[in-house]
């Protein structure tokens, strides 16, 4: 392909040599190009060619762009093919963003886009020895694309779009529109380390030679996990359901938009698959080669529709704004609204007390679905990832509708305006969300101490930053916040008083709803109700082996037995989001960076030290995921200095950097913010599933005398009396 595009290159810089020679007005100095506003972009020493300025002109970029463009859109048509030719309809929801102008799938205008930036600097010699400047990238992004190209050519019109939360997240910032919505590019709190500087993952060891394998690595972790008496199984799941609302790593999909299927051992593309070498003497793999998976999508940096270095699409908003549960594109919203009243759609089954998720109509997010126990549908697509997770989203679509019936009776103005209704119940759900996360649920992994450093405010109302970025950083969601050490393997069931039924295994639940439906152990709500008695797994380089050896464990059309390993594909995810390693944020949060193993005694003890020696070169090739396992945890967390660090800065851009976070001036009137603060999670829990008491914190486990568990009859209502029209005007 290059030998073609040199061809191409040559033929119009022949061309345009021989304009030069006939207008002698035309520059041929390469030390600035001219933009389409006339300013001069400096151009990096390390183009060696005075043509330049020549092959930059539109035209020629748009020509090159094309092309690229073709040649994508060619393999993702034989993907479409071949999905077809194996019955894969498994469509993810992309259709275009709110009030977005989209002629170009994003994600396959990117990807383009960065292939033109890579071609530009192999003919241009201009070698960046896995890291690019800030000259090469400042370069590169003031290289305009065509607009006919480009999603973001203008801004969206935010009129009528300030008092409640778009869908997608559009508008949460009105001087930057797009930052932190759905089909945006995630954050960095460094730039990105790639080998080509551009776009391949980040693969050599910074002495030579190749780092170590991802699944070497991860046998290096242990698969003998202990149980952590300090939390229990819904703090885990409760996790989960937040980092699925704040992120989703959508893949590569083919022309109809449904993820490739073709990735397999002999991938290249590393643009399209991500593949994970497996030894042949693997204890638990052994006759399999490979993890072969789609790659991440890609989008442009900070909505600059330009060329650039390759950056990952995050699919949902980036915002805690209960996506996770609504739906990050208007479609998906649609499709699970009632339609009247300001309802969301249920399910009801005859022996439940409270209701189901809708099911959906088509999809295959679980396996053994029937047409009458379907799918789950939801907001977001991974609903079904295992039945406490499927039970959390329950918990809040029965309470949006009971909050939206209430506020029907209350505010009798609004019951012919169906919107109204479902905005009101989703935004003081939506704050809800956010009270027990910063409230309940980050103290408990970061610690009381660091949590009051990065988000603590003593004042009872915040002020929105708008200069502060409010989005996922690519490090939170690819390495510090890929919390599966927690995950346990054994799920307890048990009934309203809190007898126990039984245990599954993990992945007895995982991707399966034939519990869910299950009335003679009450379905969901006896998985909700274990979760609150069972400990979660201590947070250390052990995993459970349901999802470090065994997971999504199936049978192929040949009878191979195919098993996947999160703690592999989260070492290589990073990779491939070109996640520069655990020693750069040691530096990036104020620690010394070290040139030798031992420096890191520091953060971790003498065994993880002397691992991390066996396994890596050099203390600069360990990978965030991996160091950040293997750190000492602070004195009142879950979680080492550098997590801490790294995940207390992404919750104080998400919530100082959004506008409509519940505690900022405006959002609530201070009646309405009582009320909000005085719900209390364990009375949330009684209002929304079949259980008879709960513990007072129900993020730990009951304890008689720390912990005691309280009656749901003692649990107050909600108090609307601030939603009332005279508390509101």
């Amino acid at each position: 392909m290059r030998a073609v595009l040199f061809l191409i290159l040559t033929s119009f810089i022949t061309g345009i040599k021989q304009q030069q020679q006939q207008h002698s007005s035309i520059p041929t100095d390469n030390s600035h190009i001219d933009h389409h506003d006339d300013v001069p972009i400096p151009v990096p020493q390390c183009f060696t060619t005075d043509l330049v300025p020549s092959f930059l002109k539109p035209h020629v970029v748009e020509h090159v762009l094309q092309m690229k463009l073709e040649e994508e859109e060619a393999k993702l048509v034989k993907e479409r093919e071949r999905n077809i030719n194996i019955n894969n309809d498994d469509i993810l929801d992309f259709e275009e963003m709110q009030l977005r102008t989209d002629i170009h799938n994003g994600a396959l205008m990117a990807r383009a886009a960065t292939k033109v930036a890579d071609e530009l600097l192999f003919q241009f010699s201009c070698l960046t020895n896995g890291s690019v400047t800030d000259i090469v990238d400042n370069f590169l992004k003031k290289i305009p694309l065509p607009t006919d190209f480009c999603a973001y050519r203008s801004d969206p019109s935010c009129k009528d779009l300030t008092n409640y939360r778009t869908i997608t997240g559009v508008c949460n910032n009105l001087q930057r529109p797009y930052q932190g919505s759905s089909q945006t590019a995630y954050g960095r709190l460094l730039p990105p380390i790639y080998d080509d500087g551009i776009r391949t993952p980040r693969a050599k060891s910074v002495l030579g030679g190749p780092l170590p394998p991802c699944r070497e690595i991860s046998l290096a972790m242990g698969s003998k996990p202990h149980f952590d008496p300090v939390i229990n199984n819904l703090w885990v799941t409760y996790g989960q359901f937040l980092v699925h609302d704040i992120t989703f790593a959508a893949p590569v999909t083919d022309s109809g938009r449904t993820p490739i299927s073709s990735c397999g051992c002999d991938s290249r593309d590393t643009d399209m698959c991500s593949v994970i070498e497996i030894a042949a003497n693997d204890p638990f793999m052994a006759g399999q080669k490979c993890l072969a998976v789609p790659a991440t999508a890609q989008a442009f940096p900070n909505q600059i529709c330009s060329l650039s270095v390759k950056e990952q699409l995050n699919g949902n908003s980036h915002y805690i704004d209960l996506s996770v549960t609504y739906g990050s594109t208007r479609q998906t919203a649609f499709d699970i609204r009632a339609g009247a009243d300001g309802l969301m759609k249920t399910m009801r089954k005859v022996g439940f007390r409270f209701e189901l998720p809708p099911g959906q109509r088509d999809g295959r997010s679980c396996i053994d679905a029937t047409e009458t126990n379907k799918c789950f549908a939801g907001g977001d697509s991974r609903l079904m990832e295992n039945s406490i997770l499927s039970g959390i989203q329950a918990q809040w679509l029965r309470l949006h509708n009971k909050f939206a019936t209430e506020l029907a009776r209350i505010r009798p103005e609004w019951r012919s305006q169906d919107t109204i209704l479902y905005e009101e119940a989703k935004k003081i759900l939506s704050a809800l969300h956010q009270r027990y996360t910063y409230e309940e649920w980050l103290p408990i992994l970061i610690g009381e101490t660091t949590a009051q450093q990065y988000v603590g405010d003593k004042t009872l109302f915040t002020e929105y930053d708008p200069s502060m970025p409010g989005v996922v950083f690519n490090e939170a969601a690819t390495a510090v916040l890929r919390l599966h050490t927690f995950v346990r393997d054994l799920i307890t069931r048990c009934k309203p008083n809190g007898q126990m039924i039984d245990q599954l295994w993990f992945n007895e639940i995982s991707s399966r709803c034939k519990f869910a439906y299950d009335t003679t152990t009450n379905g969901l709500d006896s998985f909700l109700c274990g979760a609150l008695y069972d400990y979660g797994f201590a947070g250390d380089t052990n995993y459970a082996q349901q999802i470090h050896h065994r997971l999504f464990e199936s049978r192929n059309h040949q009878g191979e037995t195919r098993r996947s390993d999160i703690v592999s594909l989260n070492i290589c995810r990073g990779r491939q989001h070109g996640i520069p390693g655990y020693n750069a944020y040691r530096e990036f949060c104020g620690l010394r960076r070290v040139r030798r193993f031992e420096g890191f005694l520091d953060t971790m003890n003498f065994d993880s030290v002397r691992t991390l020696q066996m396994i890596y070169k050099h203390p600069d090739d360990v990978d965030l995921f991996v160091g950040a396992n293997h750190e000492t945890h602070l004195s009142d967390a879950l979680v080492g200095p550098v997590s801490a660090c790294i995940i207390g800065i992404q919750f104080r851009h998400l919530k100082y950097g959004d506008r409509l976070f519940y505690t900022h001036r405006g959002e609530f009137t201070l009646e309405q913010l009582m009320t909000i603060k005085k719900y209390s999670y364990n009375c949330f829990i009684c209002h929304s599933t079949d259980i008879d008491e709960v513990a007072q914190n129900p993020f730990r486990p009951p304890d008689e005398k720390t912990n005691p568990l309280q009656p749901c009859s003692q649990c107050p209502s909600f108090d609307f009396t601030p939603w009332h029209a005279a508390s509101t005007n």
